[in-house]
């Protein structure tokens, strides 16, 4: 049979790899492929949706990114713009890695094999969650603490300079005394003892742990919930969802694409087996 013959006999002479009518592109229904995981999708479906969402997530990440840079560029005020992609990669990562797992389910289910395999494409979605909701609780907590310093501010501000000023000048006595005691402790030959007490006294002068030298000031305006304790957490969400999927994309590429017959003899009953399938 000669490759005319052979075209004008394919389902579809533009894809003549083609040789099952499931696999034809007409027959995809993209709303089931990427949100009904009950179902099924032969390995073309599954190829076409997974290159989808891959590419909506570069996209997002990449594309909206550059165009925002360029705004910036041109000297526009960029900041909301910057806000609105940190959430908008969130949500795509998030709305993509629920889509995968569809996609996957449906491919499992086709090819006859075990559909919870695709737990795994929510494994870094999981992950990405629990770093982010104990990111947001840590600085929950000291956004409370700063709401509180900022009341305790407003009610008196003179009264909470003072006790603030009082706070200093005690830190830096206390830095002044070691510092004293380290130096007579080198004269009197106790040169351990004045190192230890030399770096006691270096913690003094840095100030307590999480003191109001460290992010905003009780003195000014309180930055939005959304901004002190949401913002700063996106990345946690995202990077181990980035992370890990690098590692999945080589199992869905190189094995549930290709199954059901990956690593094994072909099944001459199965029509997935047929050349160029």
């Amino acid at each position: 049979m000669s490759d005319a013959t052979a075209s004008q006999n394919a389902l579809d002479p533009n894809r003549p790899w083609i040789v099952n009518e499931e696999e034809l592109p007409a027959k995809m229904q993209w709303f089931d492929t990427l949100f009904n995981p009950s179902g099924k999708s032969p390995k073309l479906h599954f190829t076409r949706a997974w290159t989808a969402l891959f590419f909506i997530g570069v996209f997002v990440w990449f594309g909206v990114g550059a165009i925002i840079t360029v705004i910036g560029i041109a000297g526009v005020d960029t900041s909301g713009l910057s806000a609105f992609h940190s959430y908008l990669i969130a949500i795509t990562l998030a709305v993509t890695s629920l889509c995968s797992y569809v996609i996957h389910t449906r491919r499992l289910n086709h090819a006859g094999k075990i559909s919870l395999r695709a737990l795994i494409v929510l494994v870094p979605l999981a992950l990405g969650a629990v770093s982010f909701m104990g990111g947001v609780s840590q600085k929950a907590v000291e956004y409370d603490e700063l709401y509180e310093k900022r009341a305790e501010f407003l009610a008196d501000p003179a009264a909470w300079r003072e006790a603030r000023l009082e706070e200093q000048r005690q830190r830096q006595a206390e830095a002044e005394k070691a510092r004293e005691e380290a130096e007579r402790a080198r004269e009197n030959g106790e040169k351990g003892a004045g190192e230890n007490r030399g770096q006691r006294g270096g913690q003094g002068r840095g100030g307590p742990p999480g003191g109001w030298n460290q992010g905003p000031s009780p003195e000014n305006p309180l930055p939005s919930k959304a901004e002190f304790i949401v913002r700063p957490n996106l990345s946690a969400f995202y990077m181990p969802i980035v992370g890990l999927n690098a590692l999945i994309m080589i199992w869905s590429l190189l094995w549930v694409a290709r199954v059901p017959n990956f690593g094994k003899a072909p099944d001459p009953d199965s029509y997935e087996n047929q050349p160029f399938a």
